[in-house]
């Protein structure tokens, strides 16, 4: 691996991590405060089932699965000084997840009620089935602001612009605190929904400035006669097939704890977001940092250079996240309840998300790798 790819990959991870360590301290502030605000109960598991279809619809159509397709395609033309090309690409990207999300979304918003009874929780009763439906159409707005701030995440960290990409998942989170304050005391849960549309739209808001100074080039097409965007489509679509792995598995543990006792639901949710603030410190910081790197040595035909970079990312998430995984093991008890015993939060709650948190912090190496 060449000292100065290296230099390259550790700079901008140190940058992503000090900006991911912030978003973890303001995911388990957003965490306390609704525990504390809701408990483990039955409104919050309705809560948590109607995020699981807009996380989906999300992780599926404008996530993971479009940045890594989309960032080496990008990249390629920067590197290529191709300025015109990678910012056709970029528009029409844009508009096509735009367009698709919203026709999406609209079906989901109609058909709420089916999809609520028959797949997200069959098992909750009917006043807590219409409670999700309800939650879940004011959270269908959010996967097509989402759609946009992922796809600039890509094209900031493209230009190996990093911080503001990686702070806006705190602006999220912020988003949520402040409805607990501001809206829930009126609104009940229903004011936690409009928080998550808050956040999402501070989460595109915060990236802006970022992507003024990189000069954009915005044209409204869809560019489908362009090779450059059916070569993302053809690189989503190993990817999308891994995420939907992924998910589905989500979606059955939302299935599975529907039918269990109330706050189950909300039980391993908590304990995967803790499970998730060193995951996204260790694996996600360093996988958005090299990424670019990567991408760049591939369209200089430099695969000897990838091929070193990614064992040493792989050596470095490893080193990092076993020991990360035996202390979440070990000491998940004591550390759920330091972090959430308050307000509405119980012993019992305790007990139930330490159990759960047991098993996801044993494939915090898994997920940091993959």
């Amino acid at each position: 691996m060449s000292s100065s790819a290296t230099r390259q990959i550790a700079r901008a991870a140190g940058t992503v991590m000090a900006a991911f360590v912030l978003n973890s301290l303001m995911g388990l502030l957003r965490q306390m405060v609704v525990t504390g605000a809701f408990g483990a109960d039955a409104s919050l598991d309705a809560f948590y089932a109607a995020a699981r279809l807009p996380e989906i619809l999300f992780s599926l159509v404008a996530g993971g699965a479009l940045g890594s397709a989309f960032i080496p395609t990008f990249t390629g033309f920067l590197e290529n000084k191709k300025r015109v090309e990678a910012w056709q690409l970029a528009s029409s990207i844009a508009n096509l997840v735009t367009l698709v999300l919203m026709a999406v979304c609209a079906l989901a918003w109609a058909f709420a009620p089916q999809l609520v009874g028959s797949i997200l929780v069959p098992e909750f009763s009917a006043a807590q089935q219409a409670l999700t439906v309800e939650l879940l159409r004011i959270q269908l707005i959010t996967p097509v602001i989402f759609g946009l701030s992922g796809l600039l995440m890509g094209v900031l960290n493209a230009h190996r612009s990093f911080l503001l990409p990686a702070v806006a998942p705190s602006l999220l989170w912020l988003g949520m605190i402040i409805s607990v304050f501001a809206l829930v005391p009126s609104l009940g849960i229903h004011g936690l929904a409009w928080g998550a549309v808050l956040g999402a739209a501070l989460h595109l808001a915060v990236q802006a400035p970022g992507l003024l100074k990189v000069r954009p080039r915005y044209q409204a097409m869809l560019g489908l006669h362009l090779a450059s965007v059916r070569q993302v489509g053809r690189l989503m679509a190993p990817r999308v097939l891994g995420v939907a792995v992924v998910q589905i598995n989500f979606l059955v543990n939302t299935i599975v704890a529907s039918g269990m006792d109330p706050g189950s639901l909300a039980a391993i949710t908590v304990a995967f977001s803790v499970m998730l603030m060193p995951q996204q410190a260790i694996g996600q910081a360093i996988a958005i940092a090299a990424l670019p790197t990567f991408s760049a040595q591939v369209a200089r035909g430099k695969l000897a250079e990838l091929r070193s970079s990614l064992a040493s990312t792989l050596r470095a998430i490893i080193i990092l996240a076993v020991p990360a995984s035996v202390g979440l093991v070990l000491m998940r008890e004591p550390l759920v309840a330091l972090l959430f015993e308050r307000g509405a939060f119980g012993s019992e709650d305790t007990q139930l998300v330490a159990w759960a948190l047991g098993w996801f912090a044993a494939g915090l190496l898994g997920h940091s790798v993959v």
